[in-house]
């Protein structure tokens, strides 16, 4: 700083060689005047006190609007010093209300407590605190109201029947306020023959109670020497009344960058005034002050009317309609697809990377777009400073918090101890914060719980480390559960995530608000309690607030000035908000009473948005113009104002995505040589690898699976692509199937090879007892993978299964019963053979190795005296099978639906003749044996002549394979060419009626 001493004293102030100002003094008056108009607000107060005030400063105390304001003014303060001062003292507007009232201010969770107190002394009820905790929100919100604006609580909550006492109960209102009132009263004492009579009734009565629930919290609140925040701003105003008021030891108060001021904060603020112990200096424009109409200016104009600047000071203030201001709106089709375009445009700033922090800010009034903004800025965008909260329920630690809640939920007691459910243990053990301290453990109880179809898990399955132990345990209070949080959020690693530290803190005040004031309540209340205050939770992220790329919230930017402005988010409804505070007190008795109405928050945006542009190069608005449940896809009104103001320069943009996923694109898998190497595998080519586990075997639903659709078949016996292995809670068809088919092996595998005669199965039908047994030994080994259950295992509609189970067994025995005499060979025995492919003339090229497993293969008894003898197959099917189909050659068109299970069960035929050569039973197949293959389908068990045989066209049974074995060999013989010789490619089906179900529609978008 350099100073020349003439008539006029000029001095010259340069900040990175750009902003310049000049303070004269001509006749003993001094004059500011801003050369630059760039220069930024808390620049000039700061060089405006430096200049005037500076050898008293450190008597000054100097109070902002938020904190980020404070730290920026000291950095431009500090520029400006020459050597070590003693610095002001830098104070909150409610600490400095706070120490006059002598309160403190609680929080909200308590605030809400005591209020519920007072309201259970008025209106005696059984409703929870947390039933409660809404309506004590709304109540605290008005009774704060009431407060601020020094409104008389008796007059506001006092319930006027006659509209005459109107005039004489409330002389000190204008006539707009009286009526405002006189309406409000008037209408609501109509409805009472009108539309919802037990409504308004109900209204009345709690309306009469609240001034005495008002007058009873203030007093429990006061016995304790607290406060919210308005009742503390009455209190003040009260003792400045008085003259009681104790100021602190500052010499003059400098309220720098307010706006909206309650009528408390303006009562202070006069107080000082009157004492000359205050200085006022206000951020705004002309072009929203000037103009009457204006919302932005609504409460500037009487902020300047009543506190007027001091003397000298000229500050320039009209930037927001200057020429060269660059405006332009971005309207975006896609919530996070604004984080992208803010992403573009950052990487094209001049003023990035800006190592003083002072150039650049990105706005979020959506704070849940900071991860996808965070993820979107540029690496050459340098630092990031963050200055806003995030909403808790978007962090790990909440999904965590969500977990815990659900497994005390589901806990179950048992006699063998308590069990937890599967997806509660799955879900925590997965989670990150666990995982990462426990990996090993966790994946072997994951492994086992899947392996075993655990749905709940035994506490003896989860012990281990300390980890483990303190998660999994009971908790029956409020207290205990909040202890039980408390020591796992101790365990976790702090320093990954902000969350936990905040989760952690949040906690600790719980706790200490419970302990204190000795609330008690169950888990299931406390945890939806708990959620209502987590809601509003925001973490705070640390970081170096003077440095780097600014992002931040729109309350935050108060009284801060960048070059270059990007604000996302800009949709009615979002900013400015929609929905505002709900409140107990009724529109026009709010505004009769001159209570905050939607009028005052939208002035209140209006100001935060024009004044962060007003002395910005350049801005940036992106909106989502798309209709999501969260959006209507409708532009801020503050955007329409800009675009139809003739004073504003506005550009606009429409981004629009070009996105096109076209589902017909085929997906073809050719037969390159590591595909036929993997075929080769299914066949004898090379067997002589099959000790190195080489060979491969296909089953007879593989054949289903290639005429379905041959890249299904691809995907599973080419690929290897398998599906995700889960625990199921309820049983499905396919499990449904491997209980009846397990439960049938078990009652029948003691008499393989032993004559079953209908003696036999009628006295096992009457020994009931026998046959659940064998139920529940299926449902131990099939179902849950244990050694044994019993009726306590099995809940839910696991039950109902289990008694359908029941009686669809009961049937089949009935039915073996009328077709006994009969001899069971095998049940469930893996059948292994050899399948030629020949050519046309015969001879053989190769085999394919078949595998399946027969449910049944049994051989009747031939009728005394002699008679054929042979096979029967019996399979047992659960689903929508059919035992009937139009013809052979029919099987094995995939342009039909075909019919699995009969293909299926003609498989097993061709298997078994390969298995089971001549001579059988004396003799070759040629020599009057036969193969019968039946199909014991669940949906026709009961229906009267049942007959099991598979048949072609309804009409003609096949009682004997070997009536269509030619036709149906021939036909597989030219299944199995194609599917290992030929180099017919693997493409989609044309029938998307097949994808329905398959586990691949995903990956060819036909989910």
């Amino acid at each position: 700083m350099q100073i020349y001493e003439k008539k006029i004293m000029i001095i010259l102030y340069s900040f990175a060689s750009k902003d310049f100002w000049v303070i004269a003094k001509v006749n003993q008056k001094l004059s500011i005047k801003i050369i630059n108009f760039m220069t930024g607000f808390l620049e000039q107060v700061a060089i405006y006190l430096h200049r005037f005030h500076s050898e008293e400063l450190q008597r000054f105390c100097i109070v902002f609007p938020n904190i980020r304001a404070g730290l920026f003014f000291r950095k431009y303060l500090a520029q400006l010093l020459e050597k070590p001062v003693w610095a002001p003292a830098f104070r909150s507007l409610n600490s400095l209300i706070e120490e006059i009232a002598g309160l403190t201010q609680a929080d909200n969770l308590s605030l809400i407590f005591h209020l519920f107190q007072a309201f259970r002394q008025h209106r005696p009820t059984s409703e929870s605190f947390d039933d409660f905790y809404f309506w004590g929100e709304m109540l605290l919100n008005d009774f704060d109201d009431v407060d601020k604006h020094l409104v008389n609580a008796r007059d506001l909550f006092r319930n006027v029947s006659d509209l005459k006492e109107i005039d004489q109960l409330f002389d000190y209102l204008t006539e707009d306020q009286k009526k405002a009132i006189r309406i409000f009263w008037q209408d609501f004492n109509d409805v009472k023959t009108g539309r919802a009579p037990s409504l308004q009734k109900e209204f009345a009565n709690i309306w009469s109670l609240l001034y005495p629930i008002y007058e009873t919290f203030k007093q429990i609140l006061k016995t304790k020497s607290l406060g919210y925040e308005g009742m503390i701003q009455r209190e003040a105003v009260r003792i400045l009344r008085e003259g009681n008021a104790k100021y602190t030891p500052y010499e003059k108060y400098v309220f720098i960058g307010f706006n909206a001021l309650t009528p408390c904060e303006s009562f202070f603020f006069k107080s000082l005034q009157k004492k000359y112990r205050a200085i006022f200096f206000w951020d705004y424009d002309d072009y929203y002050v000037s103009n009457t109409w204006h919302e932005a200016g609504r409460f500037m104009r009487e902020n300047l009317r009543q506190f007027p600047h001091p003397p000298g000071w000229d500050f320039e203030t009209n930037h927001l309609v200057n020429s060269s201001k660059h405006i332009e709106i971005i309207s975006v089709p896609s919530e996070t697809g604004q984080t992208r375009m803010a992403g573009q445009l950052l990487q094209n700033l001049p003023g990035l990377p800006d190592p003083a922090g002072l150039k650049t800010v990105v706005v979020l009034p959506d704070e849940y777009l900071l991860l996808p903004m965070l993820s979107s800025i540029p690496v050459s965008a340098g630092d990031i400073n963050i200055t806003m909260g995030y909403p808790f329920t978007c962090t790990a630690a909440y999904s965590l918090f969500n977990g815990l809640v659900s497994l005390q939920q589901h806990i179950r007691e048992y006699a063998d101890g308590l069990r937890f459910y599967h997806h509660d243990v799955c879900t925590i053990l997965q989670h990150p914060y666990i995982h990462g301290l426990i990996p090993c453990e966790a994946d072997v109880i994951i492994k086992n719980i899947i392996g075993r179809n655990r749905i709940y898990v035994r506490l003896s399955e989860l012990s281990g480390n300390e980890l483990l132990q303190k998660i999994f345990r009971k908790c029956t209070q409020a207290r205990e559960f909040l202890e039980y949080l408390l020591e796992i959020t101790a365990l976790l690693p702090h320093s990954s995530e902000e969350g936990v530290v905040g989760w952690g803190l949040s906690l600790q005040s719980i706790h200490n608000i419970l302990t204190t004031n000795e609330i008690e309540m169950d888990v299931h209340i406390f945890c939806r309690l708990l959620r209502r205050i987590f809601a509003s939770l925001k973490i705070p992220f640390s970081g170096e607030p003077l440095k780097g790329l600014q992002l931040m919230g729109m309350l935050e930017t108060r009284a801060l000035d960048f070059d270059h402005v990007i604000i996302l988010s800009m949709n009615e409804g979002i900013f400015p908000k929609g929905n505002p505070k709900q409140s107990f007190i009724p529109y026009n008795l709010r505004k009769g009473f001159g209570l905050t109405t939607s009028e005052n928050h939208d002035a209140v945006s209006a100001y935060h948005f024009y004044r962060l542009i007003q002395r910005a190069e350049d801005v940036r608005l992106i909106y989502n113009s798309a209709t999501t449940d969260r959006n209507t896809g409708e532009m801020s009104r503050y955007l329409s104002q800009l675009i139809y103001e003739p004073v504003f320069n506005v550009q606009q943009r429409n981004i629009t995505f070009q996105v096109k996923i076209d589902r017909n694109i085929p997906i073809v898998k050719e037969r390159t040589d590591e595909v036929r190497r993997i075929l080769g595998m299914y066949t004898e080519k090379i067997g002589e690898e099959e000790e190195k586990g080489e060979k491969r075997r296909l089953s007879p639903s593989a054949l289903n699976s290639y005429l379905d659709c041959r890249l299904k078949f691809y995907f599973r016996y080419v690929d290897g692509l398998k599906e995700k292995e889960e625990v199921m809670d309820e049983i499905d068809y396919s499990v449904f199937g491997k209980l009846l088919h397990k439960t049938m092996e078990l009652i029948y595998r003691p008499y393989i090879n032993k004559e079953i005669t209908s003696g036999m199965l009628t006295l096992f039908l009457k020994d009931g007892k026998s046959i659940k047994n064998a139920l529940y030994r299926a449902f131990a080994e099939d179902f849950f993978h244990t050694d044994h259950v019993t009726d306590s295992d099995i809940t839910g509609r696991n039950i109902i299964i289990r008694e359908v189970l029941l009686k669809y067994i009961m049937r089949i025995l009935e039915i073996d019963r009328d077709a006994a005499p009969f001899t069971i060979l095998s049940l469930e025995e893996p059948l292994d053979v050899s399948i030629p492919i020949r050519n046309v003339d015969g001879s053989v090229t190769t085999h394919v190795n078949m595998h399946g497993y027969i449910d049944r293969l049994e051989a009747p008894s031939p009728p005394s005296g002699g008679g054929r003898g042979g096979l029967r197959i019996i399979d047992y099917k659960t689903g929508n099978a059919q035992r009937n189909f139009s013809g052979i050659a029919d099987l094995f068109d995939r342009t039909k639906n075909g019919n699995h299970a009969a293909l299926q069960t003609l498989v097993y035929a061709y298997m078994t003749r390969i298995a089971f050569p001549p001579p059988f039973g004396g003799g070759g197949w040629g020599e009057g044996l036969r193969i019968s293959s039946n199909l014991y389908i669940a949906k026709e068990l009961f229906k009267e002549n049942f007959d099991p045989r598979i048949s072609i066209s309804r009409q003609s049974p096949i009682d004997n394979y070997f009536e269509v074995a030619a036709e149906f060999e021939t036909e597989l013989n030219h299944l199995l060419t194609e599917m290992f010789l030929s180099d017919t490619p693997f493409t989609q089906t044309e029938n998307t009626k097949k994808c329905t179900n398959c586990p691949y529609a995903d990956i060819c978008h036909r989910g």
